[in-house]
């Protein structure tokens, strides 16, 4: 797959097959390859925590005991779509608390998950990078042992890629200036 391809071509993946299953090797191999992104001094502020198919289910009950306790159609709503999924990683980004060096750790980790995403699509594992609300709540972080100097920044849930990706094009006019 060519470099263009692979970045034109790479979508959220939204449909979530019940009998789905990952290559786990094909995974951890995207997670390493994926550490070769630009990170200054390199620091790799960045950590993943892989939740197996075989834990989803355990996971979405903590979790959405903590993040939706009262709502319990909400908790079944969660736990129906997690565990369709392939697995899951908990993104975490390890945070300076310097002024530029927190900025360049946090372009260097989207430039990871960046790396990891089209890695994983080249491997044929689709995937959705979430972004909950409850991603700043202090017990789910607990649950995830989010560390003091660290940041949850969301979820990729990992999926088969669909036969026909939606691909909608970008807007690229007057992203240009002339100084």
């Amino acid at each position: 797959m060519e470099l263009q391809e692979a970045i034109s071509q790479r979508r959220s993946v939204k449909i979530f097959k019940r009998d789905m299953t990952i290559d786990e090797d094909a995974l951890y191999d995207a997670i390493k390859k994926a550490a070769d992104a630009p990170n200054h001094g390199h620091r790799e502020p960045w950590r993943v925590i892989h939740v197996a198919k075989d834990r989803l289910g355990n996971m979405s009950k903590q979790l959405t005991q903590i993040a939706f306790h009262d709502k319990p159609k909400k908790q079944e709503d969660h736990y129906q779509v997690v565990t369709n999924l392939g697995g899951m990683l908990v993104l975490i980004l390890k945070e300076d608390p310097h002024q530029l060096e927190g900025l360049e750790d946090h372009l260097a980790f989207g430039a990871y998950v960046q790396n990891l995403m089209l890695l994983l699509h080249e491997a044929g594992i689709g995937t959705c990078w979430k972004t909950p609300p409850y991603i700043f709540d202090k017990e789910v972080q607990a649950l995830f042992n989010i560390q003091e100097n660290e940041r949850l920044l969301g979820f990729l849930y990992l999926t088969d890629l669909e036969d026909k990706m939606n691909y909608r094009p970008r807007h690229t006019e007057n992203i240009i200036e002339k100084f």
